[in-house]
């Protein structure tokens, strides 16, 4: 009989504790949450290894500052190295350091990221410098039409959207812009360099390589033209066909001789051939 109502009280007290904790641990109970209450995620990605990812839950996030910075937001931990929704996070959001923290819609879509460990002395100025941002960027999306015939604008929002992740939304917008027939050459040729971009960023090879194609048929020269050129070999290395890749930045160097990215070729190619195992005779 006390055994089992000892059980009973540690049961309880783990019960207490989950919820208590006010952490989600996966990103669909995140979304779900905060498309109910029609907030922002606030994501924490850590790994068991990074002491500054452990400092900043001991002396950060007790403190008032975090609490009122956050107080509504859906607040979700992710491990980067769990194998699963940490893990295909940094991936996709290009995590390479620690700790990042991500403030998020229920889209996934970005409305800030923070880089690195900060003090609760800054965190408050911080979060409110991101929320800033984000209703800056959603209110110019939202008067869109008043720009219809500023193409630049019209680029630069579509460039935005794809830097916070929204990349479908910014597809959208570039084939739009794209098929404006007096947009300025130069404003085009951004856009076809963008749109091959986020079509990559999505998976979507094939799809760019013909965004590609049809560029080259309307321009051959300038920095738009040979950035979209190098992004065919970005695709081959994508795809883990290193030779098709090596062969596309040797061609590219043959053909822009005097481009400013062979500079980066120069240190590529050698890197791309003791990779298959030796320069081509």
């Amino acid at each position: 009989m006390k055994r089992t109502a000892l059980l009973a009280v540690a049961l309880l007290l783990v019960v207490q504790q989950a919820v208590a904790s006010p952490w989600l641990k996966d990103i669909a109970s995140a979304q779900k949450k905060a498309k109910e209450k029609n907030q922002l995620i606030f994501v924490d990605l850590f790994a068991d290894w990074c002491g500054w990812c452990h400092r900043f839950e001991q002396e950060v996030i007790p403190s008032q500052a975090f609490q009122s910075s956050t107080d509504n937001m859906v607040l979700l931990r992710l491990n980067t190295e769990d194998g699963k929704d940490g893990s295909r996070f940094a991936h996709d959001f290009g995590i390479n350091s620690l700790p990042t923290f991500l403030v998020l819609n229920s889209d996934l879509v970005i409305a800030g990221m923070i880089k690195g460990y900060v003090p609760s002395t800054e965190f408050k100025r911080t979060m409110d410098d991101v929320e800033g941002k984000y209703k800056d960027f959603v209110k110019r999306a939202s008067d869109e039409g008043s720009i219809s015939k500023d193409y630049a604008k019209r680029l630069s929002l579509a460039k935005e959207f794809e830097s916070r992740a929204a990349y479908a939304q910014s597809e959208t917008r570039l084939r739009k812009l794209l098929g404006e027939p007096s947009i300025p050459a130069g404003v085009r040729d951004d856009a076809y360099f963008e749109l091959a971009l986020t079509q990559i960023l999505q998976k979507k090879f094939d799809e760019a390589k013909k965004t590609i194609t049809k560029f080259g048929t309307l321009q051959n020269k300038g920095d738009s033209f040979e950035r979209s050129r190098l992004l065919i070999g970005d695709i081959y290395m994508q795809q883990g066909n290193v030779s098709a890749a090596l062969n596309e930045y040797r061609s590219f160097k043959t053909r822009y001789p005097n481009s400013q990215y062979n500079r980066n070729l120069d240190v590529m190619i050698p890197q791309l051939e003791r990779q298959m195992g030796g320069p081509r005779k």
